[in-house]
């Protein structure tokens, strides 16, 4: 009797990954445990000079081993392991997260039950460095359901909570629609080419997202989109790609509330943007961020926490006229930057120092930052 496996389709998971002995094996033990049986594991070793290309090397032909010369950065990696693929489904999981076990069959039981959609998501519990539970992702109402979503459901929903909901790690996508809409273009977005990936194929084909939490999604512990946010200084490249596709015929399709909301989220990120010039010691361009924000689209939408903005914003009015107060640009770090800080306490003592009841006797040493 023929083996039923063989009827599935397969599937090849490609796994990028650099200098991720920490966890590589965790993620790896996961994604071979899946109870779906027709699967290729194709590693990218991104050029990596840790312990990685041991670690792959000990699962011998259980996987696929593809190391780089030389470093190419995530996205050409991972396009890298698209064009080897051999695969009806392209998976792209990620080295430092855990995968449940049934995610590939749910996630392919999705795929034949929508034969014309493009990709297919999932929702994730988040783990800490050192894997315990510290969340889990609740995603907006407008994309629940696990039904296929057109292009005016993702596009006006990343306009109005940014891209909260289409989870990098989980993604799987029928090799055909790779073939169709081209690979991630680094060249133009780096770490954030997953987000014009989605839009474009949305554009041509219905995405879903399962209602399942079928994988962990590990924070906190220096990865790429960790680094890229610490102390950023340049405007998020979500505006830049939101731009490009409003600007491409969008705006006709943006409902009045997600343009508001988007309006919102940039003036949030002035905000922020101020905040990291401001820890640098860059006075002048503090000033200069923080004259480009609108108050009124900040307090236009709902989809931001207005009050905590308004009341930042009225407190680096304030503080960027003044000398640089090394404690407030401290805490600012800290609550920021450095995982584990409440906001209330944060901001209860740098609306004090502005209104000038700093209390003189914390003179705390400036822990990851200029003085």
């Amino acid at each position: 009797m023929a083996d039923r496996s063989t009827a599935l389709p397969l599937v090849s998971i490609i796994v990028p990954v650099f200098n991720g002995e920490w966890y590589l094996r965790e993620s790896l033990d996961s994604i071979l445990a899946q109870t779906y049986p027709r699967i290729e594991v194709l590693v990218m070793d991104d050029a990596s000079t840790d312990g990685t290309p041991t670690i792959i090397e000990s699962y011998g032909d259980r996987l696929k081993y593809y190391r780089q010369q030389h470093n190419r950065g995530i996205y050409e990696n991972m396009n890298d392991g698209i064009v080897k693929a051999q695969g009806e489904y392209i998976a792209i999981y990620h080295a430092d997260d855990v995968y449940e076990p049934t995610i590939v069959e749910c996630e392919v039981a999705f795929m034949q039950k929508h034969p014309k959609a493009g990709a297919v998501f999932c929702q994730d519990i988040f783990i800490d460095a050192k894997g315990r539970e510290c969340g889990s992702l609740t995603i907006p109402k407008k994309v629940r359901g696990g039904q296929p979503l057109n292009y005016l459901v993702i596009f006006n929903t990343l306009l109005r909570y940014k891209n909260c909901f289409l989870r990098c790690p989980s993604c799987m996508v029928p090799a055909f629609v790779y073939q169709d809409v081209g690979l991630y273009r680094q060249e133009l977005f780096r770490n954030t080419s997953d987000l014009d990936m989605w839009l474009r194929i949305a554009q041509q084909y219905p995405i879903g997202i399962l209602e399942e939490h079928l994988f962990r999604y590990r924070r906190g512990h220096g990865c790429s989109s960790q680094k890229y946010h610490h102390l950023r200084t340049d405007p998020e490249r979500y505006f830049q790609i939101m731009d490009l596709y409003l600007e491409a015929g969008g705006r006709a399709l943006a409902a009045p509330d997600a343009l508001a909301a988007y309006e919102a989220h940039r003036a949030e990120d002035q905000i922020m943007r101020t905040i990291n010039h401001y820890i640098l010691e860059q006075p002048e361009q503090s000033r200069m961020i923080l004259s480009q924000v609108q108050v009124s689209r900040l307090l236009r939408s709902p989809n931001v926490q207005r009050g905590r903005l308004l009341a930042l914003f009225l407190a680096l009015q304030v503080l960027v006229r003044l000398p640089r107060i090394s404690f407030v640009a401290n805490l600012f770090y800290q609550r920021w930057h450095v995982k584990g800080k409440q906001k209330p306490s944060l901001l209860q003592q740098v609306l004090s120092v502005a209104s000038g009841v700093e209390d003189k006797q914390l003179n705390l040493a400036n822990q990851g930052v200029r003085n």
